[in-house]
């Protein structure tokens, strides 16, 4: 069994299906509608199928209307968040590297609300 190919997600056909009918496409480039379908997809419980023929005919028409409702809610979430990008020519700018040096050491100190596992006299050295 190949999982790409037997399973997957219904909610991305929905969004797919409702992405093409609003017109998104011609809205946003390719890079923005990569975004926005992962924005409104991480708002939305997944539902795994294998064949949307048999998931379908097993489907009620209220929970059908329910779930293109999310879609339409997540998705005009997600666009929210596109129109407002704050990563404007981010070509531009320069990854920022930090490096916290308390880190580099062997045996750093715990900090206040941190607890060892073990006790001290039981640690290994």
């Amino acid at each position: 069994m190949q999982i790409s190919e037997d399973v997957h997600n219904y909610m991305e056909v929905l969004l797919g299906n409702l992405l093409s009918d609003l017109g998104y496409t011609e809205k946003y480039s390719a890079e923005q509608l990569a975004d926005l379908a992962c924005l409104a997809l991480n708002q939305l419980r997944p539902i795994y199928i294998r064949h949307d023929i048999d998931f379908l005919a097993a489907l009620a028409e209220n929970k059908l209307v329910a779930l293109k409702q999310q879609v339409a809610t997540a998705l005009e979430a997600a666009e929210s968040m596109i129109i407002d990008d704050r990563r404007v020519d981010r070509d531009d700018e320069l990854p920022t590297l930090y490096i916290d040096s308390r880190y580099l050491d062997e045996d750093p100190e715990l900090e206040w609300y941190e607890t060892p596992l073990l006790p001290t006299s039981k640690r290994l050295n």
